[in-house]
C-alpha cells in the first residue's frame, strides 16, 4: 500500500468511527435522558440495552480506528445499528397530519437513510479486511 493510501485509510477510519465513539460516550453523560428515550420507544430492559449499546459502539469504533480485529468491530457495530435503526427511526409509522409531524417524519427518514448508508459502509469495511 502506498504511503498516501495508508494515510487516507487512517483518516477515513477515524472519521467513520467518530460517530460511534462520540455517540456511545455521550450516552454515559445523558444516561437518564437516554433511558427515557428508549422507554418512549417501548423498549424493555433499558439499562441492559443501554450498557450494551455503549460497549458495542465504543469498542467497535475503536476497533476500526486502530485496525485491530476490524471484522469483529464491524460485527459489534452492526449488532448495534441494525436494531437501533428500525426501533428509533421507523419513519413509516409516524403520522403526517400536521406540518410539524411531516417535518418530524422527514427527519426520521433522513436518520434512517443515514444509518442504512453506515450499514453499507460497515459491510464494505468487513468485506475488505484481510483478517
Amino acid at each position: 500500500m502506498k504511503k498516501s493510501q495508508k494515510y487516507i485509510n487512517r483518516i477515513g477510519r477515524i472519521l467513520f468511527s467518530l460517530i460511534f465513539i462520540a455517540s456511545g460516550l455521550s450516552k454515559i453523560g445523558d444516561w437518564d435522558k437516554t433511558i427515557s428515550y428508549m422507554e418512549s420507544h417501548n423498549m424493555v430492559y433499558t439499562p441492559f440495552f443501554l450498557i450494551m449499546a455503549i460497549l458495542l459502539q465504543v469498542t467497535g469504533g475503536l476497533s476500526i480506528i486502530m485496525s485491530y480485529k476490524t471484522k469483529i468491530g464491524t460485527i459489534f457495530l452492526l449488532i448495534f445499528i441494525l436494531p437501533a435503526t428500525f426501533i428509533f427511526h421507523n419513519f413509516w409509522t409516524l403520522p403526517t397530519e400536521t406540518e410539524l409531524e411531516i417535518i418530524t417524519q422527514q427527519a426520521e427518514m433522513v436518520s434512517f437513510l443515514k444509518n442504512m448508508t453506515i450499514i453499507g459502509a460497515l459491510f464494505l469495511i468487513f468485506n475488505n479486511e484481510k483478517e
